[in-house]
């Protein structure tokens, strides 16, 4: 049985709607690198999670080649258009202001930044605000900035994703990183129920603020028993979520979650959980395992199909009923016994040392535009080849914008983008990539 929708047809009335991985892609939302990116020196990198520095000239570059093929395909939403349309909300703009200021030394500034205008704002909360410096306890301090910087901003899937037609905000696992979430609140809720809101749509868990609530406010912390990103959060079908627990979502996040799609739906669903070892190269799902087509699935091999491979658990999930979870003998089997069969492509192939290496650059991480239409990074030959095997038409960015080919067009297509340096930041196109909407499966 393949992946199949039950209410097909194209959701063209909602704003929002992710009933699937693969469906037609309609609207989605990025956020091109800027100067955010720059702020980090070889000193700072490993304190905002990168493993190394990256230079803009080149990430622009390849990032725009991203967004060309998106929008040849579906509508593109800058994420710092939809915040300074947002923030024109002075309500949302002084709520936003008051919880990224909720602490030193940021609450120094809360006058400073409430001043600015929408558009002036917005830079100051992606590109950072730079310590004034002003006092020699200051100085002293070390600190560079009262507002950091947000150079991960472009992983637009991690702080946010969509689920049917509600909206997850993502429960950040690292501090540097909360200031994310709060912005995509701001563009979700801000525009919520307005005529033009091109993203509006119901807040189904705020993974931001229960991690407040948890820890007792902002000013004591954040819990660290919640964690919740998108990169860990696949919708393989209404009824059917693949979720990973990782070291950036945890299992307790994850129940929580559970109960709120039962409240919200008030029907049966299942989700099945994938227990990820704690390595700085499988930080999500995503990054070994990503639905191609309604057949397929791009996997690493050693996590998902080899004698290594992760635990397994589903959990069934039922209005006034006890869950039930129960365990498997891996990732696609469990997918099998809930009605989904998927054929594995090979990230990196089945050469252990060239499949390891592109792995580590998020050869795993790709992005279905239509149901096996997908876009991968062109620096990893050897997953490129795998898929040229597995009857895909392999094509580069330039050749495919060139063609005019589109989205849904005839047979399995492998859009090959320009990434070696976006993948130094630790992610491919699907952690890139914030979709919206999509047309339901038929």
């Amino acid at each position: 049985m393949s992946l199949e929708d039950r209410g097909g047809g194209r959701p063209s009335d909602r704003a929002i709607g992710i009933e699937s991985e693969i469906g037609r892609l309609r609207r989605v939302v990025v956020h091109t690198p800027g100067g955010e990116i720059e702020s980090m020196t070889p000193r700072t990198a490993s304190r905002v999670l990168y493993n190394d520095i990256i230079p803009i000239s080149v990430v622009s570059d390849e990032h725009r080649m991203l967004k060309n093929v998106l929008a040849s395909v579906a509508e593109v939403y800058e994420t710092t258009d939809l915040l300074a349309a947002a923030l024109a909300d002075p309500e949302w703009k002084r709520r936003l202001v008051e919880t990224v200021c909720a602490d030193a030394p940021a609450a120094a500034r809360r006058d400073e930044l409430l001043a600015l205008d929408p558009r002036e704002l917005v830079t100051t909360l992606v590109g950072g605000l730079a310590a004034r410096g002003d006092t020699l306890t200051e100085v002293l301090s070390g600190h560079e900035y009262d507002l950091p910087p947000l150079p991960n901003l472009y992983f637009m899937r991690d702080s946010s994703c969509v689920i049917r037609d509600r909206v997850v905000i993502g429960a950040m696992a690292h501090g540097v990183r909360t200031s994310e979430a709060l912005l995509m609140r701001a563009v979700f809720g801000a525009r919520s129920g307005t005529p033009d809101g091109t993203v509006r749509g119901e807040v189904l868990y705020d993974g931001c603020h229960e991690q407040l609530v948890a820890a007792d406010g902002p000013v004591a912390g954040r819990s660290p028993d919640l964690r919740l990103e998108g990169g860990d959060v696949l919708v393989v079908r209404r009824d059917l979520l693949l979720v990973g627990v990782s070291e950036r979502t945890s299992s307790a996040a994850l129940d929580a979650l559970a109960r709120r799609l039962v409240e919200a739906y008030e029907e049966p669903l299942t989700m099945i959980a994938v227990i990820l070892p704690a390595e700085r190269s499988t930080i999500h799902l995503d990054m070994i395992f990503t639905l191609v087509d309604r057949d397929s699935a791009l996997v690493y091999e050693p996590y998902v199909t080899g004698p290594r491979r992760v635990d397994v658990y589903s959990l069934r999930l039922a209005p006034g009923s006890t869950t039930r979870v129960e365990k498997h003998d891996g990732l696609l089997a469990a997918l099998e016994l809930h009605g989904v069969s998927l054929r594995p492509v090979p990230c990196g192939g089945h050469d252990p040392v060239v499949r390891e290496r592109e792995q580590w650059l998020s050869a795993a991480n790709v992005f279905a535009f239509a149901p096996g239409r997908i876009i991968g990074y062109d620096c990893n030959v050897a997953t490129m080849e795998a898929f040229d095997r597995a009857g895909y038409e392999v094509k580069s960015a330039r050749e495919f914008l060139d063609a005019g080919a589109p989205a849904d067009g005839p047979g399995r297509l492998f859009v090959g983008i320009p990434g070696i340096n976006l993948a130094r930041g630790g992610g491919g196109p699907r952690c890139m990539t914030l979709p919206v909407l999509r047309d339901a499966l038929s």
